[in-house]
């Protein structure tokens, strides 16, 4: 099992949508693929369950698993684009508080996901230094962090290295981090690759409107786009 955080300390870089391409991309190469949302703003929910009722996804969800209130399998959804869910609600952001008097629910959880059978598990996680951030980062063997061009990423990169660093030491394991130019031109990935404070990866993700479509309709990207193919790129990269 590989478990691929994607995180930032900045919001506005595509996190969720790199989620959830990532996830189906290693989908398609018929693997067993979980999908995380550790985000409260449950977007990455609302893409893969948007079907589902929400009366169902507030019955079973990762909040009920932080808390020790229910089975993480009996938490997960099955979707019809072969990625399974273990989604959020609003709820969540109730987590800081319930759970500041018990730490060891950042050890609990990681052995619950990794008692799973999965081939690839990936989380999304919010826009900022928080339980939820440091419980996923505890869970992950490498985390993926979109960069875009915009004079705050160098600092967001920097709190979430920061970040990885302490969850390395808390956890005893050794995460890797990588920077992903994301919704980017040529020219400004080129840039981006170039910044020596981090490690770069190999692929990168075009600015481009089918994106955003995907995520507001909730459909997936057609099979054999740029876009499609980026992903696909990624999936390899980290497979």
């Amino acid at each position: 099992m590989k478990i691929i955080s994607i995180s930032s300390a900045k919001g506005g870089v595509s996190k969720t949508s790199v989620s959830i391409n990532l996830a189906q991309a290693y989908a398609n190469r018929n693997k067993k693929v979980l999908c995380i949302d550790f985000d409260h703003n449950n977007n990455c929910t609302d893409f893969f369950l948007r079907d589902t009722a929400v009366e169902a996804i507030e019955e079973r969800n990762l909040y009920h698993v932080l808390t020790n209130r229910k089975r993480i399998e009996d938490c997960i959804f099955h979707t019809y684009l072969s990625v399974d869910v273990l989604p959020a609600t609003p709820i969540l952001s109730r987590i800081e508080v319930e759970l500041a008097r018990d730490p060891g629910a950042l050890l609990r959880f990681p052995t619950l996901v990794r008692s799973l059978d999965y081939d690839y598990v990936v989380i999304d996680t919010p826009p900022s230094i928080s339980f939820a951030l440091t419980a996923a980062l505890y869970t992950c063997d490498v985390v993926i962090s979109p960069v875009s061009w915009s004079r705050w990423t160098i600092q967001g990169y920097s709190l979430l290295k920061e970040e990885c660093d302490r969850a390395s030491q808390g956890s005893g394991t050794n995460i890797q981090l990588f920077a992903l130019p994301s919704m980017v031109t040529d020219s400004e990935c080129e840039k981006l690759k170039a910044v020596d404070i981090w490690k770069s990866t190999f692929s990168y993700i075009s600015r481009n409107l089918s994106i955003k479509n995907s995520g507001t309709s909730g459909s997936p990207l057609k099979s054999g786009s740029i876009s499609w193919k980026q992903f696909e790129v990624l999936a390899e990269e980290f497979q």
